[in-house]
């Protein structure tokens, strides 16, 4: 996209606010016509008022200039108020259009983006546009409009003199060429910097306890500092094309104030052309009219050269291609039953087309039944379970829920029937009572209250003092590992989901909080299919089918008993993880019950003792 459909898209923006910007137009037209007006009647003030000592003329073109100008004062006020209101609602519009495609974009896009970039872009990005729209269209308008209505009214007083009054415009517009020339790479420079400022303030904040267990804030603060000291550059290098910019226009007015009085003076000696004295007075108000919006052109070119790069940015999120969007005939996914068919599946990421993570997987998951995945890490459990509420789409083969294949339902009625909850779990800076409502905002709090308690979870939230109400800050932090699960499982509870995933849910906890999550697991799995990923067999080993993965395909697939008969990778898991837990569970259950009849024995002595005692 080149720069100037990169500005005719960005003025698009204006057309729904087509009223504001005809009153702002015709605002900015209304108060330069009465600023050319006032040389000229200053004109006349000289040629006729003073030559005839007309005090009565003078005193009217006095109170003439007054009220044209509390009319003028008028007029800039309405172009002022209505540009930046146009300026913010152009940057509302914007940055609703690019958070709306952000949420819309693939997880392939998520996983390559950082969040810093996009939070500049978003934000940073925006705001220079919106100040182009409040402050660069403005005063770009008001120059061009002063300077063809000032031509004009200089045309007709005298085109000789205007001629050489034009004369140093032309050196100054190369000047703006080239100072334009010079922005538009340095402020690109800029902003680069500053995402790559963003994207490393970003990664430390959530990162903090990783650097300060290993000591490093003092190799992190000289990271920060070694960027920010090269923004100070680039900026400092910015700033010196607008320093030299600024006094160079600056002396070209003041040449032609001089150009004007000079050859003026020698015109209206010599009557050459009609000049007067009056004439002369009323050019160089002209040049001194035009002295400042032409000293604004650098400011201007730098606005819109910042908003055009900005506006790059930002159009790059905007045209990001949604890689899993809806059918153009896409019908509502009706009541789901939970049948899930997986037939001939294969699929690879965008950025790694030639290199498929899950080759010609076959599956079938009847209403009601467990499916476990296993299998080492990067064997392809994740990318299969992420296939089936469409995170992303199969590359080849398809996914049936029910006989229907999920490309051709609308997304949001398939993934509301979808309960998910994943290894770690994303909660958000709210309070505990709006994270479980999360996926049902309608929701009371007795259902939500209902959920929690069936996910174990109720117990701890009533120990706040805020209970249901309490804020846990960003992604829950205020919350341990097990409690963020179990608000996790309440959230997809909730939902009433008729297809449940767990992505190895109890990875990373204490046994007893082990225990709590799955007895709330088992609660949230009856009636549902369920697809379950875990390391740890106790969680998986009573499930309908197990599926082990091996470099993106199925290696077995059968029961936990049909896998350990077949002596294969499941078989060897499970003498890893679980064959001594096993042998030991039945030595203790067996010394148990060696107990238990040594102890009846005993208690049978001392009774027979005892009986003997009171015989005696």
């Amino acid at each position: 996209m080149s720069n100037f459909q990169a500005w005719k898209r960005m003025m698009r923006y204006l057309k729904a606010y087509q009223k504001w910007v005809i009153v702002a137009f015709i605002s900015l037209m209304g108060g330069n016509a009465l600023q050319i007006v006032i040389p000229r009647i200053l004109g006349d003030v000289i040629d006729i008022g003073i030559a005839r000592q007309d005090s009565q003329y003078m005193l009217a073109a006095g109170l003439l200039i007054i009220g044209l100008g509390i009319i003028r004062g008028a007029f800039g006020f309405f172009s002022r108020y209505y540009g930046e209101r146009l300026s913010h609602f152009v940057a509302y519009d914007i940055r609703n259009e690019t958070y709306d495609r952000v949420q819309n974009l693939s997880f392939s896009y998520h996983n390559q983006a950082h969040t810093g970039t996009l939070i500049t872009r978003a934000i940073s990005d925006v705001d220079e546009v919106q100040r182009f729209f409040g402050f660069g269209v403005i005063d770009g308008l008001n120059t061009l409009m002063l300077l063809v209505g000032v031509i004009i009214a200089m045309m007709l007083e005298s085109v000789p003199l205007t001629l050489i009054t034009m004369l140093p415009l032309i050196p100054l517009m190369y000047l703006s060429y080239r100072f334009t020339s010079a922005v538009d790479p340095r402020w690109k420079k800029v902003m680069e910097r500053i995402q790559v400022l963003s994207d490393h303030l970003q990664e430390n904040v959530i990162g903090a306890q990783v650097v300060r267990a290993f000591a490093r804030e003092g190799y992190e603060m000289k990271k920060f500092s070694d960027e920010n000291a090269k923004l100070y550059e680039e900026q400092l290098d910015l700033i010196h094309q607008w320093t030299l910019f600024l006094p160079l226009s600056q002396f070209i007015v003041a040449l032609t104030t001089a150009l004007v009085l000079f050859f003026g003076g020698i015109m209206a000696q010599e009557g050459i052309g009609g000049v007067t004295v009056g004439t002369i007075v009323s050019f160089n108000a002209f040049v001194l009219l035009l002295g400042q919006p032409l000293r604004f052109v650098g400011f201007v070119i730098l606005q819109m050269t910042q908003a055009i790069t900005s506006s790059h940015r930002v159009f790059e999120i905007i045209d990001e291609p949604i890689t899993v969007d809806d059918a153009p005939n896409a019908i509502e996914m009706p009541s789901i039953q939970g049948h899930v068919l997986i037939e001939n599946v294969s699929f690879a990421y965008e950025d790694t087309p030639g290199k498929p993570v899950l080759r010609n997987i076959n599956l079938e998951a009847k209403s009601g039944q467990i499916v476990a995945l296993l299998g080492k890490t990067g064997s392809g459990k994740s990318s299969l379970i992420n296939l089936i509420p469409r995170f992303f789409d199969v590359t080849e083969g398809r996914i049936l829920i029910d006989g229907i294949d999920i490309r051709d339902v609308k997304l949001n009625s398939l993934r509301r029937q979808i309960g998910v909850v994943l290894q770690e779990s994303i909660l958000f800076s709210a309070t505990i009572q709006e994270n479980i409502a999360f996926g049902r905002p309608d929701a009371t709090l007795e259902q939500v209250i209902a959920a929690a308690k069936a996910a174990n979870a109720h117990d701890f939230i009533l120990e706040f003092p805020e209970g249901y109400q309490t804020e846990i800050g960003e992604r829950g932090v205020t919350l341990s590992g097990g409690q963020r699960q179990r608000v996790a499982i309440a959230r997809a509870l909730l939902i009433d989901p008729h297809i449940l995933i767990l992505d190895d849910s109890t990875s990373s906890v204490d046994t007893k909080t082990e225990y709590e999550i799955q007895e709330a697991l088992s609660r949230l799995m009856e009636g549902r299919t369920t697809f379950v990923i875990a390391q740890r067999l106790t969680t998986v080993q009573n499930a309908d089918q197990i599926i082990v993965l091996e470099q993106g395909e199925v290696a077995e697939h059968g029961t936990h008993q049909e896998l350990l008969d077949l002596n294969g990778l499941y078989a060897e898991i499970y003498r890893l993880q679980l064959a001594d837990q096993d042998r030991l569970k039945r030595e203790l259950m067996a010394l148990g019950g060696l107990l238990e009849k040594e102890e009846k024995r005993a208690t049978g002595e001392v009774r027979k003792m005892r009986m003997s005692f009171g015989g005696s």
